[in-house]
């Protein structure tokens, strides 16, 4: 065997074209971030990525022998850096869970307040994520173009009823579900774990304090890893659009153009969802955008629902003269706990594009496990950073469709474009709760 072959190449010119990839990524790692923000590194990456797959596309011509030679080391690089997220997701929701609930101030009885916002922000997750993979199915996102490949049936197979999927959420033991990825499961357990630490806290403060410490140490060890796997996202993405662009040439772009624009369509039939629910509670469309214009135009501008909380928390008070104790604290648990952009509508469709890519047929008890999912892994993957990316992982991981998981690769790719639509959801999502909830409880 020759050093070619050792490669995983058959012919030499292939390993110019390997050795010029890593360069292109060491370039890209060299970036310099003053000059560059993160999002327009990424882009950057995106680009350069696209660019190299599409020119190893066009030279293999018919025979794909040049493509098939660079792809496998595209993939090797891309696929490690998306197995990274896949890894994080189950310790990420575990120790989240477990800080999510012992940070929750213990009430012996839950007032209206509390209860309609627990609800509201429940259902309206749910009501994002289903629009998210109903219009992800309706056009077909992840199907190659022109692809007869059936993306939904109403057919119900061995194992694929709704039983079937309820029973795949329920714990199996930690360490199953851990293995398995059952993020569900995992948070099930954590929730079980807080909830015992912070009962135990009220009478043995003193035996659980450690306990606490450790905890609120481990998410902040947790997101710092977040954050540096994360920090190679730019690189990530390069490899993951000279792979997916390679195999697939041009076409590939059509897909994710196409994704885009149902993520756009699908952000205005939440927005409209969210208007139509704030006129049932008394605050027109009219209303509700004069009012909150100036946030809505910082979520374009910023992609950071935490940046816009307070231009949204003004309009709901000085801009509509609803109750500031009650707002404040509904939209702050929103874009928190409930984000219904990046944590529901956005996973609901990469879920879908992923299955789609590579071609799984979701039936009715699949769509019904990941609304679940997705509004579960929101709760779980609070004060975590990258919201949307580790949602979309736990979204897929916990649905039971862990052969897509690679299919969330262009994702990331596209996530500082997607962010735009989602963000603005976020914002007036978190709006339009505390506009219902004010409205419930001041009855």
């Amino acid at each position: 065997m020759n050093i070619i072959e050792f490669l995983g190449l058959t012919r030499v010119e292939s390993l110019a074209g390997v050795i010029v990839f890593f360069g292109l990524l060491f370039g890209i790692s060299r970036l310099p971030k003053k000059k560059f923000t993160f999002a327009a590194r990424v882009l950057i990456g995106t680009g350069i990525g696209t660019v190299y797959g599409l020119i190893v596309w066009g030279l293999s011509g018919r025979t794909g022998a040049y493509a098939a030679d660079l792809g496998r080391w595209f993939s090797l690089v891309g696929n490690g850096y998306v197995s990274l997220f896949q890894l994080l997701i189950a310790p990420v929701i575990f120790v989240a869970g477990v800080r999510l609930v012992i940070h929750t101030p213990l009430v012996k009885t839950e007032t209206p307040l509390i209860k309609w916002k627990k609800w509201v922000n429940t259902l309206m997750l749910a009501v994002s994520a289903l629009i998210g993979a109903c219009l992800g199915l309706c056009f077909r996102v992840g199907a190659a173009p022109g692809a007869d490949t059936a993306v939904f049936s109403w057919e119900i197979g061995e194992g694929q009823k709704i039983t079937d999927s309820i029973a795949h959420l329920i714990p199996s033991g930690i360490g199953f579900d851990f293995l398995t990825g059952n993020v569900v499961g995992i948070f099930v357990f954590a929730v079980l774990i807080g909830i015992a630490a912070r009962r135990m806290s009220g009478k043995y403060m003193d035996t659980v304090k450690p306990f606490l410490d450790v905890t609120d140490a481990a998410f902040s060890v947790i997101t710092s890893v977040c954050k540096a796997v994360i920090a190679y996202k730019p690189m990530g993405a390069a490899a993951v659009m000279a792979a997916f662009t390679a195999a697939y040439g041009p076409a590939f772009l059509l897909m994710l153009v196409k994704m885009l624009a149902v993520l756009c369509a699908a952000s205005l039939a939440m927005l409209a969802v969210q208007i139509i629910l704030c006129a049932v509670s008394g605050v027109s469309p009219a209303a509700f955008f004069r009012a909150g214009k100036a946030a809505m135009k910082k979520a374009l501008v910023t992609r950071s629902g935490s940046a816009c909380l307070p231009d949204a928390q003004e309009a709901l008070t000085a801009g509509l003269g609803l109750k500031k104790e009650i707002t404040d604290e509904v939209s702050a648990y929103a874009i928190s706990s409930g984000m219904q952009g990046c944590g529901a509508m956005f996973p609901a469709m990469a879920a879908v594009f992923a299955a789609g890519l590579s071609g799984l047929t979701m039936t009715p008890a699949l769509v019904f496990g990941l609304v679940v999912v997705i509004v579960l892994v929101s709760y779980g993957i609070t004060g975590v950073p990258g919201t949307a990316t580790m949602a979309e992982f736990g979204a897929v991981m916990g649905s039971g469709i862990t052969g897509a998981v690679n299919g969330l690769g262009p994702m990331i790719a596209i996530d500082p474009i997607g962010d735009v639509p989602r963000t603005l959801i976020n914002v007036t999502g978190c709006m339009t709760n505390a506009i219902i909830v004010e409205r419930r409880v001041r009855e």
